[in-house]
Order: C-alpha cells, then sequence, then structure tokens
C-alpha cells in the first residue's frame, strides 16, 4: 500500500481529475446517496475524496459531510471548495482512514473509486472501521471493480491529456494494475493495484466484518472501439458496481 500517495498524487496531476468543479459524473454519484439511505440532512463520511467535488453536491444537497483523503494536493482543492461556503456543512481532512477515527456515527460512509487497495486483509480491516463508523440504521456506499470487465483489456494502452496508462489483469491474484507516466517520460511510471470482486466474491469478504450487501447498483460501461462511456450498464458489462452496505443482523439463537 505504500504506492498510494504517490500514485494518486501523479494521477491528479497529470488528469486534472482532483481539481475543477463538480461534473456530471459527481452529481450521480452524489445522488446516489439520496437513493440508498433514508432521511435528510444526513451526517457522510466521504472516504478518499480525492479534490472534494462529490462532497461538495453532497453538501449543496444540505447534508453535512467529512471528507478525508491522503494527497496533499488533492485536499488542498477540496479546502478551496469549502472556503467558498457560507455554511458549515463541509470539511476535509488529510489523514490515513485506517488509522483515523471519529466520536460520532454517521449516517453513511461512501468510498468511490478507490476500493481494492492491499490485500483482504486490508479490506476487511478498513469494513470493520466502517463498521463501527455507522449509526445503526446507516449505510455505506463503496465502488468496486469487477474483474469480467478489466480481465479483456490486459495490455491494453490510452492517451489521457499529456499521460499515456496501461491496464494488466493479474488473472491469479485477481487485481487491476494501472500504470500512468507522461507521454514522452516513461521513466516516471507511477502504478496502483486495485483488488476486483464480484458481489459474490464481496458477500465472502464481508461475513467476518459486521457488514451485510443490502443492494448492488450496476456502474458505468466504456465501449472503446466508440469510444463512449454510458454512466449505466447492466452488471455482466459494468466497470464497477455501487455495493451498498448495511450492519450484519445477529445470526439467529444469539
Amino acid at each position: 500500500m505504500e504506492w498510494v500517495e504517490g500514485f494518486y498524487d501523479k494521477q491528479g496531476e497529470w488528469s486534472g481529475a482532483y481539481s475543477g468543479a463538480p461534473n456530471a459524473d459527481h452529481h450521480l454519484k452524489a445522488s446516489w446517496v439520496g437513493r440508498f439511505v433514508a432521511g435528510e440532512a444526513l451526517r457522510i463520511l466521504d472516504l478518499g475524496c480525492g479534490g472534494g467535488q462529490i462532497a461538495s453536491v453532497l453538501a449543496d444537497l444540505g447534508h453535512t459531510v467529512i471528507g478525508v483523503d491522503l494527497c496533499q494536493p488533492a485536499i488542498a482543492h477540496a479546502e478551496a471548495l469549502a472556503a467558498q461556503r457560507t455554511d458549515d456543512r463541509l470539511r476535509f481532512q488529510r489523514g490515513d482512514f485506517y488509522e483515523l477515527d471519529w466520536d460520532q456515527p454517521f449516517d453513511a460512509v461512501t468510498y468511490f473509486d478507490g476500493f481494492g487497495v492491499g490485500e483482504d486483509t486490508d479490506q476487511r480491516r478498513l469494513l470493520h472501521r466502517i463498521h463501527d463508523w455507522l449509526k445503526p440504521s446507516g449505510r455505506a456506499l463503496i465502488e468496486v471493480y469487477t474483474p469480467w470487465y478489466w480481465a479483456p483489456l490486459d495490455g491494453r494502452t490510452m492517451e489521457w491529456a499529456e499521460a499515456s496508462r496501461r491496464y494488466v489483469f493479474d488473472a491469479d491474484a485477481c487485481r487491476m494494475i494501472d500504470t500512468w507516466w507522461p507521454t514522452h517520460r516513461p521513466d516516471e511510471a507511477v502504478t496502483q493495484s486495485l483488488r476486483c470482486y464480484s458481489p459474490a466474491d464481496l458477500r465472502l469478504l464481508l461475513e467476518p466484518t459486521g457488514l451485510a450487501l443490502n443492494a448492488v447498483e450496476p456502474g458505468g460501461s466504456y465501449d472503446w472501439d466508440a469510444e463512449v462511456y454510458t454512466p449505466t450498464a447492466p452488471l455482466h458489462q459494468a466497470l464497477q458496481y455501487l455495493a451498498v452496505l448495511r450492519r450484519a443482523e445477529p445470526a439467529a439463537g444469539r
């Protein structure tokens, strides 16, 4: 997991993903909270908040949001968004959410784009923490990468602004490996590696965490031939899905 900060710093620099105003994708993801979490004026923890765009939209919807990210440039942009507000519904904190903690529970915990860092034991450790951060009626909304989308992309290279990226799929470990570099400086390459889970795999991962899979919402898919992104695709075509998690019911007889 040592690669995380360096990778996302460079990805943000080369792609611009963690700067700028909220776009249509940020608004779409923010709308999922209203669909899957009951109540108004929710208290929300946004893990891996990046540049704070989704958290900003959630605050516009009347929620109180704490965003957390490890990368300083992303948090700097997020804090600039918060500084433009006239209310106190939005704040950010730089830090490792495997180590940070909070003294009040949340109605919702979100983690958009990034789940799968490290090994299964790391995911379970984070899921245990999310369980403890949630109110009894709360929900966690986590985006999870699918293996069936990423496996056929093994070896594919694409251009993004002034950077290049190459996908590799580790079939044995079921991991999407994503390498970025400035197009004319391949020696500066950085790589991320994310574990992919089918919903069935995720249910097994969740068993000892106190959380259960409540719903699955398929995400988008990119048609490489037509160069068109579709924000909602059938599950078997989706590059990721939204896992809606709730606290597990106590086992019968306990």
